[in-house]
């Protein structure tokens, strides 16, 4: 799909550009947006004739009760990766216009879809998939303002279906990729198992465990109706100031990439037939883990020989088990911005470790070469660097 949009750049990059502005920006508006008739115009209001809720979020009181399917099974190493692409998929986007190819490269948060009430606007969805063609959503409504404040497996699942159906009935009519961040298990979905954080659960030493929590996390992401988990973090903890240490799997390479491999197993297995499973995504490729005063983001200096001796190996290792998807860092490895980096993003991801999943951004990250790197004169510039100069396939 990348390739395809390379080859007619000039004609899509003001259609990325406004979409990535769009789904990024929308978000932190100060004022809600209004839906009307005119060009342009963006959407997340009420499809209700009134906005009766006081905004203070409701417990859901939904009790799981696990079907039989979700019973857990011991650890496998099979691991469906990626590589081949089936036939009806390359018909299917060869049959896509710019804009829908564009679409499906993008991501929003699933508070655009929600209406003052903290329900699903069905309007606003069909504005996205019909306007704009979104290919995925992102994230639990409990953190963007929906009714609850922890969504159950059914209640999220009612949401995340509804979305489907629309997605299938409009636009495109091609299903949405909903991801979420199920790190520690599914801790956004209530009833969910939650482990130890990364770094406890590398302490038992036991790879295990890593399969475990990743195979619980994949089966209840999966039964509040969503397919990709933002996990397993591979990020090797340098800097002991760093706010995130705990959300990998220590300082020690060999250790985490043992992991990492087991995490991916967990989470992913034959993730395609097995509808227990999630398409597992490394993060953060790569150097997070060393912001050279500690703060989140800061820049790192990393020698080169360090780079691919201590901070490469989990990723291999999690490339090598087959891991669906990747992500890429936030922030500045030796002056270069990760984001903008054909070295790391193409020639050390693709070529020299041969990951040939798909590879989304980190949070607003392209818009971010605009506003917070400077690396770019603007959105637009950030957003042409991106495509001709990396392997990205998707901005969230």
């Amino acid at each position: 799909m990348r390739i395809a949009l390379l080859g007619i750049y000039t004609e899509a990059l003001f259609l990325v550009s406004a979409i990535t502005a769009v789904a990024m920006g929308l978000a932190e508006a100060a004022d809600p947006p209004v839906f009307g008739s005119g060009a342009g115009v963006v959407v997340n209001t009420s499809n209700a004739t009134s906005c009766t809720w006081d905004g203070v979020q409701e417990l859901d009181d939904e009790v799981w009760k696990p079907a039989a399917s979700y019973a857990f099974r011991g650890r496998s190493n099979e691991t469906q990766g990626p590589g081949h692409i089936d036939r009806d998929i390359m018909h299917m986007v060869r049959r896509l216009s710019v804009t829908e190819k564009i679409g499906q490269m993008t991501q929003v948060q699933v508070g655009l879809l929600l209406d003052c009430n903290g329900e699903l606007n069905e309007t606003a969805v069909k504005h996205w998939i019909n306007t704009w063609k979104i290919g995925s959503f992102l994230e639990s409504p409990g953190n963007h303002n929906g009714r609850y404040s922890w969504y159950s497996p059914q209640k999220f699942s009612e949401l995340t279906d509804a979305v489907q159906r629309i997605a299938l009935e409009n636009g495109p009519k091609i299903p949405v990729l909903w991801g979420l961040d199920s790190v520690r298990g599914a801790n956004y979905v209530k009833g969910a198992t939650i482990f130890p954080a990364g770094i406890a659960t590398a302490a038992t030493f036991d790879a295990d465990h890593a399969f475990a929590a990743g195979r619980v996390a994949a089966k209840d992401s999966r039964a509040a109706g969503t397919h990709w988990a933002f996990a397993p973090v591979l990020d090797i903890a340098v800097n002991k100031l760093w706010s995130r240490t705990y959300e990998n799997f220590g300082e020690d390479p060999f250790l985490s990439a043992q992991m990492g491999r087991a995490s991916v197993q967990g989470y992913q297995g034959d993730y395609k037939s097995d509808r227990t499973r999630v398409a597992a995504c490394l993060k953060h490729f790569i150097g997070y883990g060393y912001p050279f005063d500690g703060s989140d983001r800061a820049n790192r200096h990393i020698a080169a020989h360090e780079l691919l001796e201590y901070y490469v190996p989990p990723f291999r290792a999690a490339i090598e088990a087959g891991s669906a998807t990747a992500m890429e860092s936030y922030g500045v490895v030796n002056g270069e911005a990760i984001m903008l980096s054909h070295y790391y993003l193409t020639q050390l991801l693709r070529k020299q470790l041969g990951f040939e999943g798909m590879l989304v951004t980190d949070w607003g990250e392209i818009n971010s070469q605009d506003t917070l790197y400077r690396t770019a004169k603007n959105v637009e510039e950030a957003t042409k660097l991106a495509l001709q100069q990396t392997s990205v396939d998707m901005s969230m």
